[in-house]
């Protein structure tokens, strides 16, 4: 039965698979993007300038996915069922 007052374990190692985690699925999220990105543009037939405000209207969504994947893997990797 879990206890609702544990704490979170923060650890070194807990840290590191933080780390490990988070980079792992954001470079998996970050190639699928850039796959959209290409078959946009290239099915578009967008410009050099147009690629680049593409890029950049999904800067912030990416930025935030990343974001919530980070969160995701800290609150994973320090609960304290899992250690």
């Amino acid at each position: 039965m879990l206890d609702v007052h544990m704490k979170p374990t923060l650890t070194t190692y807990s840290l590191f698979g933080v780390a490990a985690a988070a980079s792992f699925l954001s470079i998996k999220l970050l190639v699928v993007l850039g796959a959209v990105h290409w078959v946009i543009s290239s099915m578009a037939g967008l410009g050099s300038s147009l690629q680049i405000g593409l890029a950049a209207a999904m800067t912030v969504p990416t930025l935030a996915m990343i974001w919530k994947i980070v969160r995701l893997c800290y609150a994973a990797e320090t609960a304290p069922e899992n250690n």
